[in-house]
């Protein structure tokens, strides 16, 4: 028996309703299969792994969430302390990855918890202020340095410090050059973090 064209018609349709909400549920299982990996990748808030090399760290709390809410989480530390008024403070301290100013700018900042309280203090880790002596200029500076690990990259043109880029800067890296150039008396005078504030 032919299928007239009334019924022709209505096949194809039905067809097509059918062949529409099965590429729509195979979109939305794409989509959600996509939200999972990405949360489960080493670096991101949810996967609670560092990306630079999947060990644990602490959720992000709220304070820092909200400064930084798309962030990758590079390094963690729990175990240091600092001390105020003679008390022993304990420090959580995250390295995370953000936008810059700019798409194609890599932003790198320690996001530090301090207790009791807490307070949250932000830097910028991949970066330090330098004083440097009078007179000193830093084509002779950078002769000292170890260029696999440190650079030179400019001068504040209010304070005249140097900016030194550092290129390993987990939370314990960061402590130990702020040390190390603090002992370099006959060169630089002081040594300082730079504090970072979301854009506005």
């Amino acid at each position: 028996m032919a299928i007239s064209k009334k019924e022709r018609s209505f096949s194809i349709w039905i067809g097509i309703a059918i062949g529409v909400a099965l590429s729509s549920m195979l979109v939305r299982y794409a989509l959600q299969k996509k939200a999972e990996q990405t949360r489960e990748r080493p670096g991101n808030y949810q996967s609670l792994k560092c990306a630079s090399d999947g060990s644990p760290f602490s959720p992000i709390p709220d304070a820092i969430c909200s400064k930084i809410p798309h962030g990758i989480v590079v390094f963690f530390e729990n175990n240091q302390t600092t001390h105020d008024s003679n008390l022993t403070l304990p420090i959580k301290s995250w390295v995370i990855e953000s936008a810059g100013s700019f798409r194609s700018e890599r932003l790198f900042i320690l996001a530090q918890e301090i207790n009791p309280g807490p307070k949250y203090e932000f830097y910028r880790a991949s970066e330090l202020y330098l004083t440097p002596v009078k007179g000193l200029e830093i084509s002779t500076f950078e002769k000292e340095l170890n260029e696999d690990k440190f650079k030179i990259i400019g001068e504040n043109s209010q304070s005249g410090e140097w900016i030194l880029q550092i290129k390993n800067f987990s939370p314990l890296a960061f402590r130990k050059t702020i040390e190390d150039f603090s002992y370099k008396k006959d060169s630089i005078l002081s040594v300082r973090s730079i504090p970072w504030s979301p854009a506005r």
